[in-house]
């Protein structure tokens, strides 16, 4: 069963760092050994806002967003730090039985999947 998340702070300033910026050490993504074959698997999947109701922030420092995926081997697009305010819109269970919400910074044209373990409240409660 999933969870919702609890919004825990506000005004809180954004925080983006380049991928390039971060060494891969840091990279936060799913421990399953079966992810897909990135080169099929990253690609755009369908998501929408239906989760209206749920705001949250990601669990650490440095989370990596990807726009296509939801993979761990997807191409990171930039890192969310734990003071970013995001939407949590909905999520997905890939193809490794992992799940991944889509999310967008508040305020910002920043968005994309994160693998719910490195989301507040485990992400979105609402399924794509």
């Amino acid at each position: 069963m999933r969870k919702n998340a609890v919004a825990g702070l506000s005004g809180v300033a954004l925080s983006v760092l380049l991928a390039a910026s971060v060494p891969s050490v840091a990279l936060a993504g799913p421990t399953s050994g079966q992810e897909a074959d990135a080169s099929a698997a990253c690609r755009s999947h369908n998501h929408s806002a239906k989760d209206s109701f749920n705001d949250g922030y990601p669990s650490k420092s440095s989370v990596p967003v990807r726009s296509e995926g939801p993979y761990k081997d997807c191409s990171i697009d930039g890192y969310i730090d734990s003071s970013t305010r995001l939407h949590y819109h909905c999520y997905t269970v890939n193809d490794a039985g992992n799940t991944w919400t889509w999310v967008r910074v508040v305020g910002q044209d920043i968005a994309g999947w994160v693998w719910d373990e490195n989301l507040e409240g485990y992400g979105s409660a609402v399924r794509c």
